[in-house]
């Protein structure tokens, strides 16, 4: 957060959620005439209004075709990549130094919400485990277990979320 350039960690929060949205729409466990394409460009487009007209069925079903899920799930990181790129140079036109703000405003917004979010989840996972020492299981263990599953969730929220806003934001015009 303290970094001058946050360019690294867009790219990586890109990446990281392209593999979630990939995972999540061709999973291993399902046959692959199973797999749902149609539905995996919609969830890309929908995370990137960018790619509208780029991320297509058709083109999705090609690549597959030539490289199997790991290509498409390369094809997808590339454009989001270039989606991103397209988006920071689109608003650094217009004012210099803005994307740099607009990301650090959002990584921290959506760190302070999501953290406060947490914490009351803490709390209920506090009343709750105590519970399961009945069911003869160490309540600090579940504790623990339970608590790094909601950090671990938490973070990979606040990276979507900021990613999915990176893509969605536009500036407004000052009055002329």
């Amino acid at each position: 957060l303290m970094a001058a350039d946050l360019k690294p960690m867009m790219i990586e929060y890109a990446d990281s959620t392209v593999d979630d949205i990939v995972d999540a729409n061709l999973p291993v466990d399902m046959p692959k005439e199973e797999w749902d394409l149609d539905s995996l460009t919609a969830k890309v487009v929908q995370y990137c209004v960018l790619l509208q007209g780029v991320v297509t069925p058709e083109a999705v079903t090609k690549i597959y075709e030539a490289g199997g899920k790991e290509a498409i799930r390369e094809f997808l990181k590339e454009e989001c990549r270039g989606a991103y790129e397209k988006k920071r140079v689109m608003i650094e036109e217009l004012e210099p130094g803005l994307m740099d703000e607009v990301e650090s405003f959002l990584v921290l917004t959506q760190t302070d919400r999501m953290w406060k979010e947490h914490l009351q989840a803490i709390k209920f996972i506090q009343q709750a485990v105590g519970l399961r020492g009945y069911a003869q299981r160490d309540p600090l263990t579940e504790y623990k277990l339970e608590g790094f599953k909601l950090f671990k969730e938490m973070r990979d929220q606040i990276r979507r979320n900021v990613i999915y806003s990176v893509y969605q934001f536009q500036p407004k015009q000052p009055p002329q």
